[in-house]
């Protein structure tokens, strides 16, 4: 019987501990739960924000890049154009010699009078 008195006493004073430890379990297990309740839209409102945040930049780099390529394809034709215009006229003086003898004359005419006045 002394080992069952013992063994009652010892339980007893076991009990308050497991009770305590089972609390303590609960209480963390419960603030873990908060904490994934107050977390976890805080995770999808980040995700969207952060989902939008890129797609704005990817669209202002695609813009930018459009941007870039319109600017270089106008910049390569102005620098390009007297070139242009120097092989027609070359091209034009060779296949009509005659015309453009006129032409440089009557434009010389033209010129002599606007600059005569």
């Amino acid at each position: 019987m002394e080992k069952t008195a013992a063994h009652k006493a010892s339980a007893s004073s076991e009990a308050p501990d497991n009770a305590i430890q089972r609390g303590v379990d609960a209480t963390g297990a419960a603030l873990h739960s908060g904490i994934e309740n107050v977390a976890e839209p805080a995770r999808h409102a980040l995700e969207r924000v952060s989902g939008a945040a890129h797609e704005t930049v990817d669209k202002l780099a695609n813009s930018a890049s459009h941007t870039v390529e319109r600017f270089s394809s106008q910049t390569r034709l102005v620098t390009e154009a007297p070139g242009l215009a120097l092989d027609y006229s070359k091209s034009w003086i060779q296949q009509r010699p005659l015309e453009a003898v006129g032409a440089a004359l009557a434009l010389g005419f033209v010129l002599g009078r606007l600059t005569a006045r």
